[in-house]
């Protein structure tokens, strides 16, 4: 059976929040009757920087349309992280208020969010098909995480698989797990759609929530009155041993680390060890750009040009 491309679903969709977004703008956007409140939003492929409201900012059609691992076919992903993201915004903001202390409680609906926030994005899964798709079945191992406990308890769904000969582009759908692993042990490459991607999106997430989040500490950084933080088109992101566009199981590496920012004046950064840590919010935005794709953001245009400035040296914290 030939592949079959289902019909393109059609809601609006960003795939960085609106309300997270907000977070990063210009401060003195805010609370101006007739004025939209504003990011500076920069270019990685042009060096543009320019004034955009977050509605404006990172919208795709129908990307979280569809049950993406839900039992129910009646369910969408992007209804999911509506609520996930209505939770995230008042637990960010209660968060951001809160008093610097040497410990501190990061809310289960932040690490949630991020968690969801780091697997979502158009730029990651663009990776992950290139990885998917050149990857050799023998390698898996190298990529592969132990399930997280509670695994067992998923239900087996039968759907079609689509794989493609990469020498004469034929593409065929399979159903059964052992079909799909004789044709891949043959050479043929997993094709992704709409459905596998949601239903990897959903169980990214729930690794990164339940198995690598876990596994490092993390430190709250906070901005002093002069400085800054920025966002980006991945909004949480990863480098480990130097490198950028790392499969998650490199976050294993001892030397892995995590940037997560959450407004412009709070971020969080997640690594192995618990010796002491001190950063700059520059090192940080440097980082955020580094593995960002097409786009930052953030509150002033110094800070953005700055960022994209840096750009080149940026793969480590140091």
């Amino acid at each position: 059976m030939t592949c079959q491309v289902k019909k393109k679903p059609n809601t609006r969709a960003h795939t960085v929040p609106r309300f997270y977004l907000r977070g990063f703008v210009a401060p003195e956007s805010e609370n101006v009757a007739k004025l939209d409140p504003f990011v500076w939003l920069g270019s990685l492929t042009t060096g543009d920087i320019g004034r955009r409201s977050p509605k404006n900012i990172s919208t795709e059609i129908g990307y979280y349309d569809g049950p993406g691992g839900f039992e129910s076919a009646d369910a969408s992903i992007e209804r999911h992280l509506s609520r996930i993201e209505s939770e995230a915004a008042v637990a960010i903001a209660k968060f951001a208020a809160s008093p610097i202390k040497d410990g501190f409680t990061v809310a289960p609906e932040i690490w949630r969010f991020i968690s969801w926030q780091a697997a979502r994005t158009p730029a990651w899964f663009e990776l992950i098909e290139d990885w998917i798709y050149h990857s050799d079945s023998r390698d898996a191992a190298e990529m592969a995480e132990p399930p997280p406990e509670g695994i067992e308890k998923i239900r087996d769904r039968i759907r079609f698989l689509c794989v493609e000969n990469p020498d004469t582009g034929e593409r065929i759908e399979v159903a059964s797990s052992e079909d799909f692993a004789a044709y891949r042990e043959r050479g043929w490459k997993w094709i992704m759609r709409s459905e596998d991607r949601l239903e990897m999106l959903h169980m990214q997430a729930w690794y990164f929530q339940v198995r690598h989040f876990p596994r490092l500490s993390w430190v709250r950084l906070n901005a002093p009155d002069t400085d800054w933080f920025i966002t980006s088109d991945r909004g949480v992101s990863w480098v480990a041993d130097g490198y950028a566009d790392t499969p998650p199981a490199a976050l294993r590496h001892p030397s892995a680390v995590v940037v997560a920012p959450l407004t412009r004046k709070v971020a969080l950064v997640g690594r192995h060890g618990t010796g002491r840590f001190e950063v700059t919010p520059r090192q940080v935005n440097k980082l955020v750009t580094a593995l960002a794709t097409r786009w930052i953001a953030g509150p002033s245009e110094v800070v953005v040009a700055e960022a994209i400035r840096d750009r080149s040296s940026a793969h480590r914290l140091t």
